[in-house]
């Protein structure tokens, strides 16, 4: 989830200016629709979590389909290399962006999951893990688009983006806290 993030917030207006040859007064409006997008995410997604709970589903059901979703709808910063169009550009980014914002509801699988004793070094450790992606991406995506352009790039966020979707299906059973 921070992959997108973190392209997000280091090489989105470069992959603008640069890949897309859009000028920087156009980047700078075309860069806020993602995080506007992505604003939207954030609060459906605690809302539809509410909702699922409330609705019966299961604590692991309401917040493991939010973050399933948004990672599964992150994919789609791929589908940029597509177009040069601008306004699909801008639409494929926020929807992507979108769906990293509705991924973000994993800080409360964490303290679902955390013996209460250890909620601050779980909630650290997260944290930490998700930090990781602020070194890597910034570098990877700096080094992709240096020697092959930002299409490897975009593919490689989406990658990343997919084995979060599957990890959080294969891996994370049911929600119970430990402990």
């Amino acid at each position: 989830m921070t992959s997108t993030l973190w392209f997000f917030l280091t090489w989105f207006p470069n992959y603008l200016t640069q890949e897309k040859g859009i000028t920087a007064l156009k980047a700078g409006f075309m860069t806020t629709v993602p995080f506007l997008a992505a604003f939207v995410g954030v609060l459906l997604s605690g809302w539809l979590a509410d909702r699922l709970v409330r609705k019966g589903f299961s604590l692991g059901a309401a917040r493991k389909t939010p973050i399933i979703c948004g990672l599964l709808i992150s994919t789609c910063i791929m589908g940029a290399n597509y177009t040069n169009d601008p306004v699909w550009i801008m639409v494929l980014m926020a929807l992507a962006f979108f769906g990293n914002g509705f991924a973000s509801i994993t800080w409360s699988l964490v303290s679902s999951l955390a013996p209460m004793r250890l909620i601050g070094l779980t909630g650290g450790m997260f944290n930490f893990v998700g930090g990781l992606g602020g070194i890597t991406v910034p570098l990877v995506v700096g080094y992709l688009a240096q020697d092959y352009g930002f299409a490897p790039a975009l593919v490689y966020i989406s990658v990343i983006a997919l084995v979060g979707a599957l990890s959080y299906i294969l891996l994370v059973g049911d929600v119970k806290r430990v402990g």
